[in-house]
């Protein structure tokens, strides 16, 4: 589920990045900046680029559904499902300044119109993906440059997202538990 929500991010901001800026062609990957042997990832070159810095588990939210009906007379008992928010670092690795911080103004803004995604509004949301919103995460200075000292790259202009939620569910039955069968069928004394 993870890739499928960022591949919906990439489609969409690359529909609006070609609408905006009148391109021809793709300008946002969802890629790591920094190969692991350290080298730059060459397709990232004059690209705005979605990378994932942080993943946390969303505890507030807590399924009650542990069940799973066969439609027939049992059902699987089932974990919940995780939710995870994800921390989004866009970056607009162009080596023209001004057209990198262009870019990246129009990313802000289109999810500023748009921070909410939902399959009612964008069909084109893949499947389980039900919705997703991204804000805005201010960090200060000082973790930004563990995080871009971590990375293994030099800074370009960026900002970092929080997207809620992004569910994760394995439908594996653990356990078949029978359904309570024969209420409907006692018969009534006379």
């Amino acid at each position: 589920m993870i890739h499928k929500a960022l591949e919906f991010l990439q489609d969409y901001l690359n529909k609006e990045l070609k609408m905006t800026l009148a391109l021809s062609e793709d300008s946002v990957v969802a890629s790591s900046l920094v190969n692991p042997d350290g080298s730059v990832v060459e397709s990232t070159q004059n690209k705005v680029v979605i990378s994932i810095v942080n993943m946390e588990h969303e505890t507030f939210v807590k399924s009650t559904q542990q069940y799973k009906s066969d439609g027939e007379h049992s059902y699987g008992k089932i974990n919940p499902p995780i939710h995870l928010n994800l921390y989004l670092l866009i970056t607009s690795n162009h080596s023209n300044y001004l057209e990198a911080y262009k870019r990246l103004s129009v990313v802000i803004t289109k999810f500023q119109a748009n921070p909410y995604f939902n399959k009612n509004e964008f069909s084109q949301m893949p499947d389980p993906i039900k919705k997703l919103t991204l804000e805005i995460f201010n960090i200060p200075i000082t973790e930004l440059s563990h995080i871009w000292s971590g990375i293994g790259a030099k800074y370009v202009p960026s900002i970092i997202y929080k997207m809620r939620m992004v569910t994760l569910e394995e439908t594996k039955i653990k356990k078949e538990i029978p359904g309570v069968t024969g209420l409907g069928n006692t018969a009534k004394p006379s």
